[in-house]
């Protein structure tokens, strides 16, 4: 069962387009397939799947730092050299003025981060001392989130005001209760109240917001209730923000969401 929706392909398409002008394709491919394997098993609660997609997304990034610091790169199927403290110091080793820090330092060390969780806690070898567990995969998950989004900062080709924006949608937290059809969202949990459906909805749309209309179709209830629901989560317990057209979530709103109803299933 896939879970990736329609706009999240978009979204992988673009930052496809864009970063294959400046790194090989077959890199680019398998970096970003290996993201989306990660944040499926994640949503679907696989934690070691998660996590060994995050050890083979890490395995692609050593590839991109060969690429863009010597112009070669061990080819995708063979056996990458031991990446371990010794390579990361060799990293921050390179002339800063040719190499920006991310590339240098910060990126290095995330993917040393991802190997350990890999190699020492369960996932990649038995006999970790700890089992895959949501706190580690969401640790990796996040990690994989911010060397992606390096990546697009670093080479996106077109405007910054394009790629900060790419990069605010590729960083959205997602609500595994709630799936996308093609732009329809299901609130996946029954016993769920018409105010926090309402929440969990936006907590998901996040910086997109919803119409009226929208919600009157992803949350089964007349439209007195509704308008009820509405006016309480706004004027009452300023969860939301309506701006006269759009209905958002407010910090309040996503801290009770992440604190109260669900604090162990958003990424």
């Amino acid at each position: 069962m896939n879970l990736v929706n329609c706009k999240d392909v978009h979204m992988l398409d673009q930052i496809k387009n864009h970063l294959i002008k400046a790194i090989d394709p077959p890199l680019v491919e398998a970096l970003l397939k290996a993201y989306s394997d990660l944040k499926n098993n994640y949503y679907l609660g696989k934690y070691k799947p998660s996590e060994l997609e995050g050890g083979h997304f890490a395995e692609v990034a050593i590839r991109i730092l060969e690429l863009v610091t010597t112009g070669r790169y061990t080819p995708l199927g063979q056996h990458l050299p031991k990446f371990d403290l010794k390579e990361v110091e060799k990293y921050a080793q390179l002339p800063s003025v040719n190499y920006s820090d991310s590339i240098r330092i910060h990126i290095p060390r995330a993917i040393l981060a991802i190997y350990g969780i890999r190699n020492r806690r369960g996932v990649g070898h038995v006999g970790g001392d700890i089992t895959p567990n949501l706190s580690d995969s969401t640790f990796v998950v996040a990690t994989c989130d911010w060397i992606l989004v390096e990546l697009i900062r670093l080479y996106y080709t077109s405007s910054l005001e394009e790629a900060q924006k790419l990069v605010d949608t590729l960083v959205v937290r997602k609500v595994p209760l709630i799936q996308d059809f093609n732009g329809f969202l299901k609130v996946l949990d029954p016993s769920l109240s018409v105010p926090k459906q309402i929440l969990v909805l936006l907590y998901q749309r996040g910086n997109e917001g919803a119409l009226r209309e929208e919600l009157s179709k992803w949350v089964k209830t007349s439209a007195e209730n509704l308008s009820n629901a509405l006016s309480r989560l706004v004027n009452s317990q300023k969860y939301l923000h309506y701006n006269g057209s759009k209905y958002f979530i407010t910090r309040a709103g996503e801290i009770y969401i992440e604190e109260g109803i669900y604090p162990r299933t958003i990424y």
